[in-house]
């Protein structure tokens, strides 16, 4: 239904309907990553001894100094930890601390969780992710060590493919062979658990290091 106007405001000038504002927040355009920023940001992923080999598997070792602790104050900071950190939220049922040496200070746990590869609204691309944290736990020092790694990866449906690291995150398996880039399958393996262990071990040091002293 039409809207009348008094008489006397229709002969006041020319009428138009009004300018509104759009307020629907814009879409932010995501930029696309040219091959030249991605080798940049891979560089950190392709560094001598990213993924260190002992003995012919994959493991990280952190020798973290803890100065005016003991063995026993590391031990029972990092068994809380890891007793907490097991029941995150990205962990599965098995994961767990799986045996402690008191006397002697150490701790092993059996760690299973998700590692996310690439997620949105209607997919997800992502590995069980499996490893054994080993700590050893001394006056002023702790070792710990990351090791025994696997992945159960599906890449297709009703079907799980079991790989060990040393098939696909070693430099042998996830670079070419100038060392220039890294290549599939291995690369996004690599990535992720480079920065999954960055996270772990920069969450122990924090955990020994907090309020020490």
């Amino acid at each position: 239904m039409a809207f009348l106007l008094p008489v006397g405001l229709m002969a006041q000038g020319k009428w138009e309907r009004p300018v509104t504002q759009d307020n629907t927040p814009k879409k932010e355009k995501k930029e696309k990553v040219t091959k030249k920023q991605k080798a940049q940001l891979d560089k950190k992923y392709m560094v001598e001894n990213a993924v260190p080999v002992v003995d012919g598997k994959v493991e990280w070792v952190l020798e973290l100094d803890v100065p005016g602790s003991t063995a026993q104050s590391n031990y029972d900071k990092l068994l809380a930890f890891l007793t907490d950190f097991v029941k995150e939220n990205n962990q599965l049922e098995n994961s767990s601390v799986s045996v402690v040496n008191k006397q002697e200070h150490k701790i092993a746990a059996s760690i299973r969780e998700w590692l996310v590869f690439n997620s949105n609204f209607i997919s997800i691309d992502r590995t069980q992710f499996q490893y054994t944290i080993l700590a050893e736990c001394y006056d002023n020092h702790v070792k710990v060590t990351l090791c025994r790694i696997k992945y159960y990866y599906d890449e297709r449906p009703n079907k799980t493919t079991l790989y060990a690291a040393e098939e696909l995150i070693i430099d042998k398996e996830a670079m070419n062979k100038a060392r220039t880039k890294l290549v599939r399958p291995g690369a996004k393996f690599r990535r992720k658990t480079i920065d999954r262990k960055d996270e772990v071990f920069n969450r122990i040091k924090d955990c020994l290091l907090k309020n020490n002293g």
